[in-house]
């Protein structure tokens, strides 16, 4: 019990300390502002810029609704504590919601690495095979469907926007809309080079093959 009180209060502070990096009460009129100018007369004259505004908008309430939902959730967890003494299933239930608001804590605590002017954005992600022939369209297909699985993962949105296939295996290039709180900036890691060393499938003499693979990230503006 003692544990589960002293977590609450660590989760608590750090919680604060999001509140104060990211301005919450800034948020708040940001948010205002922005829904004023959404319900004003013509808005979507300028589609363009009427869905600039819309998701900045999105970004702004989503981050003010998480952030007070956490806080909601520590609130009704150390009221729960204090019913929870005779309790173990309640008190179980308690601990389950602490590990949670601690792991949505860590996300954004992350978060705050990144200050970039786009890192919040979407991100368009391109990855081409480099020297290596179909070992290397293979290697790009390998790292097209990672980047798949891990924006699936997080629950971000992804657009095909361009997508070629090697005529014996793999791919010859392709393109994604990665769309998702901060995609550009998790994403910005993964540019370069990418290498991959290993028995070629594709070799009827299972030698050992170099593949490269280039893997662009680019911001959504």
């Amino acid at each position: 019990m003692t544990e589960s009180r002293d977590k609450t209060s660590e989760l608590e502070g750090r919680l604060a300390e999001l509140e104060a990096f990211f301005d919450v009460e800034g948020l708040r009129g940001e948010a205002g502002e922005l829904g004023d100018e959404m319900s004003r007369p013509g808005f979507w004259d300028d589609p363009e810029e009427a869905k600039t505004v819309s998701a900045r908008f999105s970004r702004v309430q989503g981050r003010i609704e998480l952030l007070d939902g956490l806080k909601a959730s520590l609130t009704d967890s150390g009221e729960l504590l204090e019913l929870a003494e005779e309790d173990r299933e309640l008190l179980s239930e308690v601990r389950e919601e602490l590990r949670r608001v601690e792991r949505v804590l860590e996300e954004q605590e992350v978060a705050r690495l990144f200050s970039g002017e786009y890192d919040d954005g979407n991100a368009i992600l391109t990855i081409n095979p480099g020297a290596g022939g179909v070992d290397s369209q293979d290697w790009a297909e390998m790292l097209a469907r990672m980047y798949r699985r891990w924006a699936e993962r997080r629950g971000f949105g992804l657009e095909v926007i361009e997508y070629t296939e090697g005529e014996e295996a793999g791919i010859k290039s392709a393109t994604f809309t990665v769309s998702g709180e901060y995609a550009f900036g998790l994403l910005s890691a993964e540019r370069g080079v990418h290498r991959l060393v290993r028995i070629s499938p594709f070799d009827a003499g299972a030698r050992r093959h170099t593949s490269f693979a280039s893997v662009a990230v680019a911001p959504v503006v």
